[in-house]
């Protein structure tokens, strides 16, 4: 009895499966570490601005040629496409000082080390995020051309994003465009990079650059962002701000 039963059933059962399995969603095709950084370059370009931190350790990334001012981390915002603004931490004999900078277009700004004055300087004269995050020329363009042997390491979550996981993509970066928009700090040899980017957005929450070692030391180029899509007013500096 019971075998007639389901003798019965069965084209019905079948029905339901094939109906399951047509409405079930396709397996995406996996994406290879090139296809996620070029979306990854091309959703950072389209971004109106973020908030970043830029940190440096290791061997010291001097700000002039007598090797007195090391750059050790600056955090600020960028508004699309050429306005910056942050707060610079710089390391000298017996002194641990913040500037301020501001770039607006061509025109840029930053204070004194010692007495904390505005001064307006050559944009290529400082180093301006404005520049170094610039849609066109900036880190973004460099991230969709400068990158080879690219691998995706695995999926994890960074200590400051808890719960979510990104993409870990590693690979090597010519040194030799990023040199002169970073005021010559980053680069202009070949360089190890990682990247931690969303699966869903593509969005880049972390890069570390690894520079080739000096002095049996290297330096080491953490760049953080968050509040994408996120602008902030940046103005000229006025007396005494």
């Amino acid at each position: 009895m019971k075998t007639k039963v389901f003798q019965a059933l069965f084209p019905l059962i079948l029905f339901i499966i094939l109906i399951n399995s047509s409405c079930s969603p396709a397996t995406p095709t996996p994406l290879s570490p090139d296809e996620i950084v070029q979306k990854a370059a091309q959703r950072m370009k389209s971004l109106s601005g973020f908030h970043f931190v830029i940190d440096r350790s290791g061997a010291s990334a001097f700000l002039d040629p007598a090797h007195t001012y090391s750059f050790r981390r600056a955090e600020g915002n960028f508004n699309a496409p050429d306005q910056a603004q942050a707060s610079v931490r710089i390391i000298a004999p017996g002194l641990v000082a913040e500037i301020k900078i501001i770039g607006l277009g061509e025109k840029y700004w930053e204070t004194n080390i010692l007495t904390g004055e505005w001064m307006a300087l050559p944009p290529e004269q400082g180093f301006n995020p404005a520049i170094l995050f610039d849609p066109k020329i900036g880190i973004q363009p460099i991230i969709e051309m400068d990158l080879t042997e690219l691998v995706l390491s695995g999926i994890e979550e960074i200590e400051e994003l808890p719960g979510k996981q990104l993409y870990v993509v590693q690979g090597k970066m010519k040194g030799e465009r990023i040199y002169p928009m970073s005021y010559g700090l980053i680069g202009p040899d070949r360089m190890d990079i990682t990247l931690w980017i969303d699966p869903k957005t593509f969005d880049i929450h972390r890069i570390v650059i690894t520079q080739p070692r000096q002095n049996d030391e290297p330096t080491i180029w953490t760049l953080d962002f968050w509040d994408f899509n996120k602008t902030i007013e940046i103005l000229p500096p006025t007396s005494g701000s």
